[in-house]
């Protein structure tokens, strides 16, 4: 049977249905639908929404899933400690980080400055690797990078001032928490991201929906933006798990995973958390139509056990599916291990089928080129580009920006005044009924253009004030992203 994720790249024709301009009727209603059912809504208080139930896959994965794959770690460690030294060897010589894990499961609702404070020291096996927790519990001496955040080594003069705070859920409405939401897109590309995930039922996507706008505000993710790296792990910035590199064959946006240099013991585990939904809301400044998804490159070279973090692979699953639905595009997985053949087994039935057609093995370095264009792939994978990922640190002056109040306050009220006129616009449009009459059409059509016009503002409008409130990123030293959020994969 053909994998349409796959054959979009044999065809050069991406997949586009369900997106803007590529709606049929019955969606276009349904996107109506949704936008009024929003609209009843707005004026609730966001502390009236509850957070995302725990997805069955997730529930599976605690029970089932857990214990399958705990039983296969053991059944390996066991092989590996009994064999031979010479043996020995040949199952761990992939590792390049040690063994062990810091254990627990890391919550992202604490605040950056509580992290430290409340992180699990790490710890140190015996003789076995320690994935998910398990294996050794022996008490290390925490390593001075353990906790090492990027403010802490950055120029100070490089930091953004201080976060002023947003309201609680209970003094936000969910009106402020979705434009506030929409960040720098159309708003239709969010609610159809959520109808698509929920197969076009407009009361689960709603649902969904307002799951997610709670779990932004509990989260804070307006100071996750505001404050950058500064508050992130200063270790793992530089090994650069998920750094963003040019793009495929379809404009996708790459994610370069390289999974030997992941070491749950190196860092709390919420440090991984917190990274993690960084990284997805900085994706989101280089993901606009037609390019609304990412594709992920798992290099599986020189891996072993210890670089498998059970905690972190169930938070990034949980995210993906319930608050950046629709984003991920194709899972590569190049050069895969014996480890993660082994894992792959398990792993697959956990995850939603739609999920598991977009993953894929790649059997050599030729066959990478079928996704990624040789210019756009690095040397190490056999394709002509020279980049290497060096993280740049903060650089002084950089935030200057967003000390302009008086430069925030007016880009916040143009900004204000654009998400008036298009709700108002949109509030005009969903009430049209997309009747064959001529007038009817007429006045549809009317309403779309004027929609269109609004929406083309709010965009102008976020961009001008994402300076002010946006910690600048690795990607704008680097010259990737622009002030105004050009994105110029050249530079990289």
């Amino acid at each position: 049977m053909t994998n349409p994720v796959i054959e979009q790249y044999t065809t050069g024709k991406p997949i586009v249905e369900g997106t803007i301009g590529h709606l049929t009727a019955e969606q276009t209603k349904q996107l109506k639908e949704l936008w009024r059912k929003l609209f009843d809504t707005f004026s609730r208080a966001a502390a009236d929404v509850a957070s995302a139930p725990l997805p069955d896959a997730i529930k599976k994965a605690e029970t089932v899933g857990e214990k399958a794959l705990h039983k296969h770690v053991l059944e390996n460690e066991q092989r590996s400690s009994s064999a031979p030294p010479d043996e020995q060897k040949k199952h761990h010589h992939h590792g390049r980080n040690g063994s062990g894990s810091a254990g627990g499961s890391g919550s992202a609702s604490s605040t950056r400055l509580q992290r430290r404070a409340a992180s699990p020291a790490p710890s140190t096996s015996s003789g076995s690797s320690g994935w998910f927790g398990w294996g050794g519990s022996k008490q290390a001496t925490e390593a001075p990078e353990y906790r090492q955040l990027v403010d802490e080594v950055a120029d100070e003069a490089s930091q953004p001032p201080d976060f002023e705070g947003a309201a609680a859920p209970a003094a936000q409405s969910i009106r402020s928490a979705f434009w506030t939401a929409v960040l720098c897109d159309h708003p239709d590309v969010l609610l159809l991201r959520f109808l698509r995930a929920r197969k076009w039922n407009v009361d689960d996507a709603l649902a969904m929906l307002l799951a997610c706008l709670r779990w932004r505000i509990d989260e804070q993710l307006d100071r996750v933006v505001w404050e950058g790296e500064g508050p992130l792990n200063l270790a793992v910035m530089r090994r650069g798990i998920g750094a963003v590199h040019k793009t495929d064959r379809i404009g996708q946006p790459v994610l370069h995973i390289p999974v030997r240099l992941n070491d749950p013991k190196a860092q709390p585990a919420e440090h991984m958390v917190a990274y993690t939904v960084y990284l997805m809301e900085v994706a989101r400044v280089v993901l606009h139509p037609p390019a609304e998804k990412v594709c992920l490159l798992f290099d599986t070279t020189d891996m072993s056990l210890a670089n498998m973090d059970w905690t972190f692979f169930r938070t990034f699953l949980h995210y993906l599916e319930h608050y950046y639905p629709e984003c991920l595009g194709l899972v590569l997985i190049y050069n895969a291990s014996w480890v993660f053949n082994g894992l792959w087994k398990l792993i697959r039935p956990l995850l939603d089928p739609v999920v598991a057609a977009k993953v894929h093995f790649l059997a050599s370095r030729d066959e990478i080129t079928t996704f990624i264009a040789p210019e756009h792939l690095p040397r190490e994978f056999g394709g002509t580009d020279a980049f290497t990922y060096a993280y740049p640190m903060p650089v002084a002056g950089e935030n200057d920006a967003m000390r302009d109040t008086a430069g925030r306050d007016a880009a916040a009220a143009r900004r204000q005044a654009a998400c008036d006129a298009l709700e108002a616009a949109t509030r005009t449009w969903v009430e049209q009924t997309n009747d064959d009459d001529t007038a009817a059409a007429a006045t549809e059509a009317e309403a779309e253009a004027a929609r269109r016009s609004a929406a083309d503002e709010l965009v102008a409008a976020s961009k001008a004030l994402d300076r002010f409130v946006r910690a600048r990123t690795l990607y704008h030293r680097m010259g990737v992203i622009g002030d105004d959020l050009t994105v110029d994969w050249n530079r990289s």
